[in-house]
């Protein structure tokens, strides 16, 4: 909810961890590796000493470490990519385009004029970094709140050994793929354009068009400046705009066709029936001659064959098969059993083209008739968080030990749900299908001025974001519905009565199996908005005593529970959530006092009561698990704030513990949230050796030794 008396606000994010999910709580000082990946020293500092003296530019200084570029200490040597990704999820023909990248910073916009997009060997003007990569990281300033322009540039060798001898050279490509650049990115590759796109948190895969033997420069141009018509809208915004390649780039080697895009989607009618799993996939022929391909997958040890086709000369075959499970074991938070399932491509003579692998679960979400939300038929309550992306010496380029310390906390303090403002890292989507936790996957239309929504190119362009949202992530368990934005008007207007109404349709188009939700603001007085008629799910960010909103309507927190009772009489077959609920703390102090650990402790214990005794809602997200950065100037209501710095979090910005991190643990873990097993659904043997074995062998990929274990087991298991 926007706290009425300021610009529009806040928003979370984590920050700094630990190298694992399962590693103690630690301060992320202590284990975070700069550019050399080199462990820094830990320092002991006070923080409240020193950003009340010294100010925030002193503290910055003491804890940037190694720096974000760094003068090049020899030749920049050419290498090519690794073999292999960081998720499992996609082709297995992909090499991470890691190691040494170089970046040059353009705060005067002339780098396109001057040509720093050409085929050049020299190095002058650039300095080395590696990728993730965000290059204002460190920087609290407001000027690199509104953004600036930066270039990267990789010097790269093809791999060898990509393709198979039996496939002609006219018939080999290449892909890159950049899994979340923010914002504006183009693209040349030895002094070729070859693409352009905007948008962060989503990939983007453009053809390698001119790559050749020997060297080749892949050079990228960044500008993260961002207005009202972004998505998120800038130049502020709720939280901090961390320009950059921010997530990894790869590159992918295509033979002949390409397994372009996958939707493994299974179909549960009700607990205890059989589940249909239907797959399609989308192959491209990027060459200019027909190619005859066939296509054959598992699922587990279910077998599928999607026959053969001839594709024609850059054209494209939309393959399908299904196959059924009579008695699958569902996927659930407790329980997050997972099928692999595997896709190969062959040409016209049964040789090997192209895989494809993804964890797959089965289960079913669905709203009730009363709005309760219902998982494989069971009652949801939901505890979770509200999460960023974000630390303070990396920005938003987090490495793979800070995504998996983001998932290790809310299992230690007992969450089974994260929510945040735009779609996340493949790395945790990862691990909450792995772990159990349920994500809702939102994207940034985050506080848009209703003057956009409207407007035909802004439609167009929220639209392309969801429906790649949507693409992209849908084969993860782990997400339970489709939010298409976060406090847009209150009341809405027209104009985005209009989007809701758009948006939901395409979402409910593109995936018929999940609900669509939305977060919004609301307080006393508002009468029942016709708008939200569209939603499955409603949102509500709760802030009664702490932000004034409606007049002060929200003043008192004993409103609290009479105001949700409203809501849910307004929408009593909607389910309806706590999408954000959170109070700053940063000291010591009474309970009365905003801002102390004492009264943020308070105000959780007390929402979450009202959350309890009402068995309408659904789940109850704190907002946000770490302190984050905001905007310039953010204090969150807090008479003795600390800006940029948003210090709702049960961690701190180092990742320590602070005093609210016991009392959600205790909540949190003392709190049922998923309903008992309905009569009539197996145990199917959850217990057992033999599945434990199992789960043992699924977190594997299909491969050798492993995947004949796993099918051995299986087979015992029916």
């Amino acid at each position: 909810m926007r706290r009425r008396s300021e610009a529009p606000d806040r928003r979370g994010r984590p920050l700094a961890a630990a190298t694992a999910a399962d590693r103690p709580l630690a301060s992320a000082r202590d284990i975070s590796g700069g550019a050399t990946g080199q462990p820094r020293a830990r320092r002991v500092v006070t923080w409240r000493q020193l950003t009340r003296v010294a100010g925030l530019a002193a503290l910055l200084a003491l804890l940037a470490g190694a720096p974000a570029q760094a003068a090049l200490s020899g030749p920049y040597l050419p290498t090519a990519p690794s073999k292999g990704a960081l998720y499992h999820d996609g082709q297995d023909n992909r090499y991470l385009l890691s190691g040494q990248w170089l970046f040059q910073s353009d705060p005067g916009n002339v780098g396109v004029s001057q040509g720093w997009w050409r085929d050049r060997a020299s190095t002058a003007g650039w300095n080395g970094v590696t990728v993730p990569n965000s290059y204002n990281a460190g920087d609290l300033s407001a000027a690199s709140m509104t953004g600036s322009v930066g270039w990267y540039r990789r010097d790269f060798t093809l791999p060898a050994g990509a393709f198979a001898g039996s496939v002609p050279a006219r018939f080999r490509s290449w892909i890159v793929r950049f899994e979340s650049v923010n914002y504006d990115a183009t693209v040349w590759l030895n002094g070729r354009r070859i693409g352009h796109h905007d948008v962060a948190y989503l990939p983007f895969e453009l053809a390698l068009v001119g790559a050749r033997a020997g060297v080749n420069r892949l050079v990228v141009r960044v500008d993260d400046r961002r207005d009202g018509a972004s998505l998120p809208p800038g130049p502020s915004g709720g939280w901090w705009n961390f320009g950059g390649i921010q997530r990894e780039v790869y590159l992918r080697s295509v033979q002949r066709a390409d397994l372009s895009l996958v939707q493994v989607r299974p179909i549960l009618p009700c607990p205890t029936c059989a589940a249909t799993i239907k797959e399609q996939a989308t192959v491209l022929n990027p060459t200019a001659a027909p190619q005859t391909v066939a296509l054959t997958g598992a699922y587990g040890t279910r077998h599928l064959n999607f026959g053969a086709h001839t594709i024609p000369a850059h054209g494209s075959w939309v393959a399908t098969a299904q196959t059924t499970l009579s008695t699958p074991h569902l996927w659930a938070p407790g329980d997050p059993y997972l099928y692999p399932a595997t896709l190969n491509l062959t040409d016209a003579y049964g040789r090997h083209l192209q895989g494809y692998y993804t964890d797959s679960g089965v289960r079913s979400v669905a709203v009730s008739p009363t709005g309760q939300v219902l998982l494989n038929g069971r009652v949801l309550n939901a505890r979770g968080f509200s999460i960023h992306e974000q630390a303070l010496d990396t920005g938003s380029a987090l490495n793979n030990g800070e995504l998996a310390q983001l998932v290790g906390w809310a299992h230690q303090i007992g969450a089974t749900m994260l929510r945040a403002h735009y779609p996340l890292n493949p790395q945790i989507q990862q691990l909450a299908d792995q772990d159990g936790i349920l994500l809702w996957s939102e994207v940034p239309v985050y506080q848009v001025n209703s003057t956009y929504l409207s407007q035909r190119p802004w439609l167009a362009q929220a639209h392309a974001i969801l429906r790649e949202n949507i693409l992209v992530n849908q084969n993860h368990p782990s997400v339970l519905l489709w939010s298409i934005g976060n406090e847009l008007g209150t009341p809405p207007t027209d104009s985005e009565a209009n989007y809701i109404a758009g948006a939901a349709a395409l979402a409910h188009q593109l995936d018929p199996t999940r609900p669509v939700g939305m977060a919004i603001a609301d307080w006393p007085g508002v009468t029942c908005p016709s708008a939200y008629a569209p939603l499955d799910v409603i949102g509500y960010n709760d802030y009664f005593g702490w932000f004034d909103a409606g007049g002060g309507t929200t003043d008192d927190r004993e409103a609290l529970g009479p105001f949700l009772d409203s809501l849910h009489a307004c929408f009593p077959n909607k389910g309806l959530m706590i999408t954000e609920f959170g109070f700053e703390g940063n000291r010591n102090g009474p309970v009365d006092e905003r801002g102390t650990y004492a009264f943020q402790a308070d105000a959780a214990r007390y929402h979450l009561g009202v959350f309890d005794s009402k068995p309408y809602l659904s789940a109850a997200m704190w907002f946000a698990m770490q302190t984050f950065a905001a905007h310039p100037g953010w204090t969150g209501g807090d008479p003795l704030g600390n800006p940029p710095f948003v210090e709702k979090g049960a961690l701190d910005q180092f990742g320590h513990p602070t005093p609210l991190f016991s009392v959600l643990q205790g909540i949190y873990g003392a709190t049922p949230q998923l309903g008992p097993v309905p009569a009539g659904v197996a145990a199917r043997r959850r217990g057992s050796p033999l599945a434990r074995r199992m789960l043992q062998l699924r977190g594997r990929r299909l491969s050798g030794g492993g995947a004949g274990a796993l099918r051995a087991a299986e087979a015992a298991a029916k």
